[in-house]
């Protein structure tokens, strides 16, 4: 079993990794969810939650595909400007929580 030493410091957690990480994965599962519910001809009742929490627009409509798209990246940017100093300040503490 190894210990830090008290010069050691938790390795941070990079603003933009983290910001590009949960931008592909929001993207990634709006679209898919998109395609879901437009694929099966409006029946996949399990993504039109999901695609209406970003975007206002017609279910299944290619309007809604982009506003969703633009604000989901916008979300993932705003999630990663509060979550990676948040982590970084809470894993440098000595504290064991």
């Amino acid at each position: 079993m190894t210990t830090k030493s008290v010069d050691e410091k938790a390795p941070g957690l990079s603003l933009l990794a983290t910001g590009a990480g949960l931008t592909v994965t929001l993207l990634a599962a709006y679209i898919v969810c998109w395609l879901a519910y437009t694929l099966s001809g409006g029946v996949g009742a399990f993504a039109h939650n999901w695609l209406n929490l970003f975007s206002a627009e017609p279910l299944g409509s290619v309007n809604q595909l982009l506003e969703g798209a633009t604000y989901s990246a916008i979300s993932a940017w705003f999630a990663a400007l509060v979550f990676a100093p948040v982590y970084n300040l809470v894993a440098r503490t000595d504290r064991i929580i």
